[in-house]
């Protein structure tokens, strides 16, 4: 037995049953052990870096809760919507406006293709609404499925931002709000093969009011493709950032995180994002999940990437980046993300804005995520660089224009997750019912596939 590092509540990989959990430091690296009494013991690794862990376990600062309160029959997990016991409400709203699918990758969270789901456009319009109500400043993202797959997507985009703006519709909830509401921060989560070969989709998009494309983006060799996503896709990567670069379109490029097939080479994204600085606009790195299309017996020690393991591989294969340039986000749990914002000097270099305090004082939620948000649709949608007339001047307006953000993500899939982190979950889902579902939550599958929440038609 190792040292214990800290105790939560999971669920059992087989029956879904709540059940207690521990972390314990063991050679170094911090495990999860839990165990159910009907279908034993289990341990996955969590982080390879223990000390890693224990520096990041301080309080992150939650978006506020807003009607939360639905009534717990069974408890977390099994009455997100949200209910009484989740502590923070929403940063960014998921809306999967299609289980279609044009490709058919490994790693997919939603299992696309294998579900009929595709609200009509009045659905969606109840779900723009539930996730402005949740937070009528949330980020708000266009996924799947493979949006692009839907035709009236440019419609769908432009009734999103016509209702964030909606003050009349929206009154209640911006007075509790002190009256502040922002235009939807909206995204477009997609694979690019539409952005490649369709001319002047890229433009449709921002034309339509899209401050983003999410592209998905797993590096620079199409080896690391065949493995992840069956197929060659790295010419059809760079024609969608082209094309999108010449539509005035800001991408985020977002890589699944894989050992062995490309987390020794991350290090290759940063360097060619840094050339496609300001349409690439940052990197979420995404350590590979084991849901979806994962379920099955426990993921070895060896497959398993968590978030200290991309801190690390970025820091060892790009000499400008280091360990204390990152922070665990506050809106987050610390376990969940980091970050890192960088501006690009004009000698090519990236210069850190931000640094890990362990000391760093709490900020009042409320405003802490309305200047969070504010901050990141301003730098998602890119400034036009203006002349400058001193050196002060020219440094501030570089630092809009050439920001770089560096971030990743870890999902919680059956194995690793940790109900104390669900509780605090600010990624939201969106479903058919218009409930609020948190991310890992609503893709979590059980060992033989059995899903918590999923989509409905006829809802």
């Amino acid at each position: 037995m190792g040292e214990i590092l800290h105790e939560t509540e999971s669920l059992c990989p087989v029956c879904l049953k709540k059940i207690p959990a521990r972390y314990e430091r063991i050679d170094g690296k911090a495990y999860m052990l839990k165990s159910c009494a009907e279908h034993g013991d289990f341990r996955v690794l969590f982080w390879r870096d223990a000390d890693m862990y224990e520096r990041w376990m301080k309080q992150g600062v939650h978006a506020p809760a807003k009607d939360r309160g639905k009534p717990e029959k069974r408890g977390c997990p099994y009455d997100c919507g949200l209910c009484d016991e989740h502590k923070s409400g929403t940063c960014t709203s998921i809306l999967e406006i299609t289980y279609r699918c044009n490709m058919n990758c490994a790693v997919c969270f939603a299992d696309a293709n294998a579900e009929q789901f595709e609200p009509d456009i009045d659905r969606i319009r109840n779900m723009y609404a539930a996730a402005l109500k949740s937070n009528p400043f949330c980020s708000v993202q266009l996924s799947g499925g493979e949006p692009t797959v839907r035709e009236d997507l440019p419609e769908i985009i432009r009734l999103g931002k016509a209702m964030g703006v909606d003050e009349a519709a929206f009154a209640e909830t911006m007075n509790t709000w002190n009256g502040y509401v922002d235009v939807v921060h909206l995204q477009v989560n997609t694979n690019g093969i539409k952005l490649a070969n369709v001319p002047g989709y890229a433009q449709k998009l921002k034309d339509a009011g899209c401050d983003l494309i999410y592209l998905q983006f797993d590096g620079l060799d199409d080896a690391i493709y065949r493995e992840i996503r069956t197929r060659d896709m790295l010419d059809i990567k760079l024609r969608a950032i082209e094309n999108c670069e010449k539509a005035g379109l800001a991408i985020l490029l977002v890589p699944v995180v894989i050992p062995g097939v490309n987390l020794h080479r991350i290090g290759e994204i940063v360097e060619f994002a840094k050339k496609h600085i300001p349409t690439i606009r940052g990197i979420h790195f995404q350590p590979v999940s084991y849901f979806g299309r994962f379920p099955g017996n426990v993921p070895p020690d060896e497959s398993r990437c968590g978030l200290s393991d991309v801190l690390h591989a970025l820091t060892e294969q790009c000499p400008e980046l280091e360990l204390r340039h990152f922070v665990p986000r506050k809106q987050f749990d610390p376990h969940c993300d980091f970050s890192s914002t960088y501006y690009l000097d004009e000698a090519g270099r990236l210069v850190p804005m931000s640094s890990y305090d362990q000391n760093d004082a709490d900020t009042e939620a409320t405003d802490f995520v309305r200047k969070t948000n504010r901050y990141t649709v301003k730098r998602w949608k890119g400034q036009q660089e203006q002349a400058m007339d001193t050196p002060l001047l020219r440094f501030a307006g570089r630092t809009l224009t050439h920001s770089f953000c560096i971030s990743g993500m870890g999902f919680q899939d059956v194995w690793n997750i940790d109900l104390g982190r669900l509780h605090g979950c600010c990624v939201h889902i969106i479903n058919s019912k218009c409930e609020v579902i948190p991310f890992c939550a609503f893709h979590l599958t059980s060992v033989d596939g059995q899903r918590l929440y999923m989509n409905q038609e006829g809802v």
